[in-house]
């Protein structure tokens, strides 16, 4: 079960990640072309850049929305009265920023 703390983000350490590390639920997320290229770009640089010890498991575009999803709710991040998308990354870049 995942600890929520508004103080430090959604999830409390890696600990709570790793307990929902088997990914169950299907979810269709529709992204712009360019975003599809990006996630094609860092599939292959992973995979590039490591050696075979380190090829256990094969990382995906599922791979990393799902990093991205994890590291996201780790961050103190300010939630309350989002417009749109364009405020939510304005805010991620922020926080990520800092």
């Amino acid at each position: 079960m995942v600890n929520i703390e508004r103080n430090s983000g959604l999830v409390s350490s890696i600990a709570d990640i790793e307990e929902q590390s088997a990914a169950t639920v299907r979810l269709t997320v529709p992204v712009r072309p360019d975003q599809e290229e990006i996630l094609t770009r860092i599939v292959r640089t992973i995979s590039t850049n490591r050696s075979k010890n380190n090829r256990q498991q094969r990382i995906t575009k599922a791979s990393i929305i799902r990093a991205y999803i994890d590291a996201m709710s780790a961050i103190s991040f300010d939630y309350d009265e989002i417009p749109n998308e364009k405020e939510f990354v304005r805010r991620l870049i922020e926080v990520l920023s800092r």
